[in-house]
């Protein structure tokens, strides 16, 4: 895969907080399963569904069998 990540600022609301909770998740040892974000962050499923797709596609999540954690990056924890 692509190390390369899609600039953060090119996300949308609704992706950035599905981001930010990921992170936060992560941050904590944990992988964020989409239930679990779809009870932290709300919104239609689809909505999250679609959020998620694009997260991974530029980078800034992955998909493990425990659910979604951050992605590769260059800052401090």
């Amino acid at each position: 895969m692509d190390d390369m990540r899609g600039d953060v600022q090119e996300l949308s609301d609704f992706e950035l907080t599905v981001y930010e909770t990921v992170a936060e998740i992560d941050k904590g040892g944990g992988a964020a399963d989409f239930a679990t974000l779809g009870r932290l962050v709300g919104g239609p499923e689809e909505d999250l569904w679609a959020a998620l797709g694009h997260l991974v596609s530029v980078n800034h999540v992955r998909s493990t069998d425990h659910g979604y954690v951050l992605a590769s990056h260059d800052w401090a924890p």
